[in-house]
Order: C-alpha cells, then sequence, then structure tokens
C-alpha cells in the first residue's frame, strides 16, 4: 500500500509542478491575470505537500523493512541499525532521485512563501524554472529511476521489478525477500557519509533558486538589483550547505577510504567542487554589481554557470560518465540528463546574449583603477574559473576527448591536479590579503601599501616562527605566507574596526566586536570565512607538503618508530562480528612519544560476507593533536594472524586545521547570510547586554 501511495503522490505531484510552469508564464505573460498566477503559487505549495507523502511513504517503507519494495530491499537488511536504515532513503539512485526532488521542491516552497510580495513581478518565471527543474528530477522518478517497484514472481518462476503487477505474477514470499535484502553499501555505513549527501543535495538544489531570479530577471526585463537582491541570501545558503557538504566528504574519505588524506581529486570529488568554486565567484562578484553597478553580463554568466555545474556534477555522479568510489551506478538516466543540462544552458545563454544585444545588461560604471577593489574582484573571478578550467579538463575533459578521438583511456592524477591548482590556490590567497584594504572605484597602490605594512609585518613574524621550528622549503614558507597573509589580514581588519568603534564610544571590546558584527554582518562574516579559508590553508600545506609515511610488519610486542613516535603491537581480536554483520579483525596497539604512553588504538579491517559490491574496507587508528595526526591503517593486503600483522603508519601535521578551518568558515557564512534587519530590537538588546556583563565579569 505504501509503493502504491508514493507513487501516485509522485504522479500528482509531477502534475502539479507542470500546471504551475504553464499557468504562471501564461497567467503573466498572456492572459494578464493575478488568479491565475496565484494559482500556479499555489500549485509550487502542493507541489511540496505531494511530493512530503511520497518521500514520507518510502521513508516508512524503509524504516518498517517492507522488503517486497525493490528498493528497500536492495539498501536494507534486518540487521541494519534504524539510523541507517533513515538514512538509505538516499543510498542509492532511485532513491536519491526521489529525495533530490523534494529537497527541490522544499526549495522552491521557501521561495515562494518568502519572496512573494517583496519581489511579485519576478516570481512567475522564477516559478516556472523552480518548477521545470522539480518535473526534470521528478519524470526520471516515475519513468527511469522509480523506487516504488515492487518484487513479483513470474509464472516462469523469475523475479521482477515492476510498479504494477505484470500478467500472472505472485507476491514472492516475505522471509525470502528479507533473507536475501542486500543491505547499505559499506562504504556508506559511516555518519559523516550518512549526512555528507543531503549536504551537498542541499547546496545543488539551494543554487538553483539564485540561477531562477536570475532567468526570471532576464524573462521579465526587471534587470535592476532586485533578482540580486533576493537571490544572494539564497546563494549563501547553498554555498554553505555545499561547503558542509565537501568537508564532510573530506572527512569520510580520511575516515574510511585508508590511504591517509581526505581527497584524492576523484572525478566525482572534483564535480562537486565545480559549482562551488563558480558560487564563490559569483558570491564576490555580485557584490561589484550591487557596489557599482558593473559586470551584469558577466554576473548573469556565473550564475549560469554554477547551476549548470551543479546539473552536470549530478550528470556526471548518475550517469556513468565516470567510475569513481562515490558513483552511482552506470544507467539510462545519462542521456535525458545531458539533454536536460544542454538544453537549460542553451536557452539561458540565448537569453542573456538576446537581453545583451539589446543594450540592457550594459555597466553603470568603467574600471578606474587596477587597484580597485572591483578590479581584483575581477582577478579573483578569473583565477576561480582557471581553476574550473584545470580542474574540469583533468576530471572529464582529458578521459573523454582520449576515449572519444583517440581509442584510449587518458587519467589524469593527483600530480596533475596538484601541479596546476598549486599556483592558482597561492594567487587566490594573495587576492585574498590585498582586495579587503583596497578602496571602491581609485585606489593606489601606496595607500594598500600602507594598509598591509602591519598584517605583512605579523606575516613575516609568523614565517620566520615557522623557519625556526624547522620549515626550511622554501615552496612550503611561500605557501604559508602567503595563506597567513589572507589570515592576518581579516583579524587586523576587525580590529582596526574595533579600535574605530572605541574610540567613539568608549566600549569595551567585546560590546565593540559585537556592534560591529551585528551591525554589518556581511562584511564581518566575509573576514570570517576569509580566516576560515586561511586556517584550512595551513592545514592543506602542512599534511600535504610534510605528511610522512612508514609501513612495517610487526610481531606481537614489536614496535615502529616514526618522528618521535613508537607504536607497539599488542595483539589481534581476530572475527569479531558487529551488530550490522561485519567480520571486525582490530589491532590492539600502544602509542607512545617521547617514553610516555599517551594512547591505545584499534585499527581494524572489516568484511561485509553479504555485500556483492564490495566485500572489506579498512578503518584507520589515530591520534589527533594540534601539531599532527598519527593515523595507522591495518593492511588488509597482506597476511593478518594473531602473531603478526602489517601496518601503514601516516603522519598528517597540521591536518585538523582543516576541519577547525571549516568550522571557522561555516560561522562566518552564518554570520554573513544572516540580515540584521530579521533580528528583534528585544533580542539584539538581550545580547548586547549578555555581551556586556561578560565584559565587565
Amino acid at each position: 500500500m505504501l509503493a502504491e501511495i508514493g507513487l501516485i503522490a509522485a504522479l500528482f505531484a509531477f502534475i502539479a509542478a507542470i500546471y504551475a510552469i504553464i499557468v504562471s508564464v501564461y497567467g503573466e505573460r498572456f492572459a494578464h491575470s493575478e488568479a491565475m498566477v496565484i494559482s500556479g503559487r499555489n500549485a509550487v505549495i502542493l507541489n511540496f505537500i505531494l511530493l512530503t507523502a511520497s518521500a514520507l511513504c518510502l521513508q516508512i517503507a524503509l524504516m518498517t523493512q517492507q522488503y517486497q519494495i525493490a528498493y528497500v530491499w536492495s539498501v536494507t537488511s534486518p540487521d541494519m541499525p534504524d539510523f541507517f536504515r533513515f538514512t538509505a532513503l538516499w543510498g542509492s539512485q532511485a532513491g536519491s532521485i526521489l529525495f533530490w526532488s523534494w529537497l527541490m521542491s522544499l526549495f522552491a516552497a521557501a521561495a515562494v512563501a518568502f519572496n512573494w510580495k517583496s519581489q511579485r513581478r519576478l516570481m512567475p518565471y522564477a516559478i516556472a524554472y523552480m518548477m521545470a527543474v522539480v518535473v526534470f528530477f521528478l519524470g526520471l522518478t516515475l519513468f527511469f529511476e522509480n523506487p516504488f517497484e515492487r518484487w513479483w514472481v513470474l509464472p516462469s518462476g523469475d523475479f521482477v521489478a515492476a510498479a504494477f503487477i505484470p500478467a500472472g505474477a505472485t507476491v514472492p514470499a516475505a522471509r525470502m525477500l528479507a533473507e536475501s535484502a542486500n543491505g547499505l553499501n559499506p562504504l556508506l555505513r559511516h555518519f559523516g557519509m550518512a549526512i555528507h549527501p543531503p549536504m551537498l543535495y542541499l547546496g545543488f538544489v539551494g543554487f538553483v533558486i539564485p540561477f531562477a531570479f536570475a532567468m526570471s530577471a532576464l524573462a521579465s526585463g526587471d534587470l535592476s538589483t532586485n533578482w540580486i537582491k533576493v537571490s544572494r541570501r539564497w546563494a549563501l545558503v547553498a554555498w554553505l550547505f555545499l561547503s558542509l557538504g565537501l568537508l564532510l566528504g573530506g572527512r569520510w574519505a580520511y575516515d574510511v577510504l585508508g590511504w591517509g588524506g581526505y581527497w584524492g581529486w576523484d572525478p566525482v570529488e572534483n564535480a562537486a567542487f565545480l559549482p562551488w568554486l563558480v558560487g564563490t565567484a559569483y558570491l564576490h562578484s555580485v557584490t561589484i554589481q550591487e557596489q557599482r553597478g558593473m559586470l551584469k553580463t558577466w554576473n548573469m554568466f556565473l550564475v549560469i554557470g554554477t547551476f549548470s555545474a551543479v546539473i552536470f556534477a549530478t550528470f556526471a555522479t548518475r550517469s556513468g560518465l565516470v567510475d569513481s568510489v562515490h558513483s552511482f551506478a552506470r544507467s539510462e538516466i545519462g542521456f535525458p540528463m545531458f539533454f536536460f543540462w544542454f538544453s537549460l544552458t542553451f536557452i539561458s545563454v540565448s537569453l542573456i546574449l538576446w537581453r545583451r544585444h539589446r543594450g540592457e545588461l550594459k555597466d553603470d560604471h568603467a574600471f578606474r583603477s587596477v587597484f580597485s577593489r572591483e578590479a581584483l574582484f575581477v582577478l579573483n573571478n578569473f583565477v576561480f574559473m582557471a581553476l574550473f578550467v584545470v580542474i574540469f579538463w583533468g576530471s572529464f575533459g582529458a578521459p573523454i576527448v582520449s576515449e572519444l578521438f583517440m581509442d584510449t583511456n587518458i587519467t589524469l592524477g593527483a600530480d596533475y591536479f596538484n601541479g596546476v591548482t598549486a599556483p592558482l590556490f597561492l594567487l587566490l590567497y594573495l587576492l585574498m590579503g590585498v582586495a579587503p584594504v583596497s578602496a571602491w572605484g581609485i585606489s593606489t597602490l601606496s595607500k594598500m601599501g600602507r594598509a598591509l605594512v602591519i598584517p605583512v609585518g605579523l606575516t613575516v613574524l609568523t614565517v620566520g616562527a615557522f623557519y625556526l621550528s624547522g620549515v626550511t622549503s622554501p615552496g612550503a614558507l611561500l605557501g604559508y605566507g602567503l595563506v597567513l597573509l589572507a589570515g592576518w589580514v581579516a583579524i587586523f581588519e576587525t580590529y582596526r574596526g574595533v579600535v574605530a568603534r572605541q574610540r567613539v564610544h568608549k566600549e569595551n571590546v567585546l560590546h565593540s566586536l559585537f556592534a560591529l558584527v551585528t551591525r554589518n554582518p556581511r562584511r564581518y562574516g566575509g573576514y570570517m570565512i576569509h580566516l576560515g579559508i586561511a586556517v584550512i590553508g595551513m592545514g592543506v600545506i602542512g599534511s600535504m607538503v610534510f605528511q610522512q609515511e612508514t609501513q612495517q610488519t610487526l610481531s606481537v610486542g614489536e614496535s615502529l618508530q616514526i618522528d618521535g613516535y613508537t607504536m607497539r603491537y599488542d595483539g589481534l581480536l581476530g572475527n569479531q562480528v558487529s551488530e550490522d554483520g561485519r567480520i571486525m579483525d582490530i589491532a590492539e596497539l600502544t602509542l607512545f612519544r617521547d617514553g610516555n604512553e599517551i594512547s591505545h588504538l584499534r585499527p581494524r579491517r572489516d568484511f561485509f560476507p553479504e555485500a556483492t559490491d564490495m566485500n572489506s574496507m579498512t578503518i584507520a587508528g589515530s591520534y589527533s593533536t594540534l601539531e599532527n595526526d598519527f593515523y595507522v591503517l591495518l593492511v588488509n593486503w597482506e597476511p593478518i594472524s594473531a602473531s603478526s600483522a602489517t601496518f601503514k603508519v601516516y603522519i598528517n601535521p597540521l591536518i585538523n586545521l582543516v576541519w577547525w578551518g571549516g568550522l571557522i568558515l561555516i560561522i562566518g557564512t552564518l554570520l554573513a547570510g544572516y540580515p540584521r534587519e530579521t533580528l528583534p530590537a528585544r533580542v539584539r538588546e538581550t545580547l548586547r547586554l549578555a555581551v556586556s556583563q561578560g565584559a565587565r565579569s
């Protein structure tokens, strides 16, 4: 019954989305009927309600072990914990597409609810674009990847999955289905991976909203900054979730994949990173249009590029275009997704060129100084786009071109990506350090130099401290210097604001900082984001340039030494069975530093006898400090016994700064996107008094 209700709800949601597109556009452009446009708005809300019902049916089926539904059978099993049973909704292709559609309908309904009155002129076309995306993904659910198909037994005895009962088919025995259920892919049985896909989907879906409002501006002719004002916060929300998704994916790779790192330039990792790059360029670039009325055409291309990268990333992950540990299996949705991506991108670019040809996207001002903030922001955009091009080429361009025209498969590895992206990332950090101290309109090199004196001095002192601590690599010192400059500028600019306010209002430091942040969250949230990215950069340089590794076979009681650590092998707990049926070999280790015992580690090898796609993986043991991670793997390609085992050990300096920097980035993004005007005056006053009292105490 759940399958039938879910399928019918999805079908009516599909019809409601099509209806919303038709009546919104027709009512606005041809009939000039407010009632029709309102009907389209209501259809968006109805679409969300129906899709919620559909997704809820599938979720209930997963939680209640309805194995007669093929999707439930394929991603769960009777011994699976409830948490992973819940997250199995997005654990495979069909469920994740339905989940993607539900999130899109949620964002569309929220955009309509929050912006209906303030952006009435833009809403009809925005509804059309948002619902077009929902229609496409719901079409995939209904016609290609249906999660509500059920198992049936044909008269011949064969099993078949179908949404409706085939002629002469019967229902298979429930016990047999439960006993043969596949269970979730072992790689996905990790907390980080359980929430990593929803964060990416929220980021992907979120970027559809700015795209819809931009295209609505082009279609309606309202080419003022209204579409930027309404879409900027949606873009920040999307950017926040996408950033969080990338960070969680990195943490999952570090914990589960067992290669000592967090970013392997995997094609699907890169596919998710591409819209982040274009979206970051867009968020910087629209500031120029708001402040100076410039880059109107460029900003349109950036918002289209972000959306196009989102759809391409979804296509690359789900179509079988690339082979990856992250990707879904090859399926027949590849061509429809490619056609949708190409068509919507082509239509959008054509709209821009049409408005440009009509002279409606002319800039209000011209560039007046190469050192102005807008000029530096444009250079920043070019660097982001250069990163996009080289990463896209290495991930997709070279492999596809070589296969199509050279009848071979060229795969570019980490050496290519590290080599071409490192200079570009360092240039980005330089711009992060210089741009905040430049001025809009006209800025001089001497003025920027005076503003940079103290941050540069602090950078030199910090780099000197690194040198005295033993970092002598010129490349590493240069990298640290540029990253530190960006971080010190963010800190110093905030400090300058606090000092300037104290001079006027005679307040304590905390009170002044709180007042600055609440009165201009966009600026100081941006500084915090820059600080977080600088902290991440420190962690990336340390963990990539100075990583150490060794591999050694140890008998019980033997030890290995690396970088001041001593690791002793104490024994093996073999054939341990967990609650989800995995069989674990767990090594027991004792870790010493400078002769002192500091930790007990338990790296393990997990074996999944029921899995068909993979049957084993390694889980590291680690000891973390701010200085470094001691990261050890029980090597699964060497013999493991009660008397001896082989271990691979990594020392990852400063790697925890990657995670701490990510936390700072998230807080900064929340701050930058939070509108001060929506914070009630009473709440602001309560917070102000709390800060003041805390400072006095």
